[in-house]
């Protein structure tokens, strides 16, 4: 048997603190990529989906804006 410890997967899912704070680490992560490579990034609005700049998306870390 392995000696890593296990994860309870379930009892994280369960955790909506750690969920949310995952989703937002990732969405900064996305967000940082899109700005370095200089493309928008899709999103979904009111129903649309929409186009955010590289410029916008800095100003919304800036302002930690998720």
């Amino acid at each position: 048997m392995s000696d890593k410890k296990r994860i309870d997967i379930d009892a994280l899912i369960a955790n909506e603190a750690v969920v949310a704070k995952a989703l937002r680490k990732g969405a900064r992560e996305a967000m940082k990529r899109h700005i370095a490579a200089g493309v928008p990034m899709v999103s979904w609005e009111d129903g649309k989906v929409i186009e955010i700049s590289p410029e916008k998306l800095a100003v919304m870390l800036q302002k930690n804006d998720l």
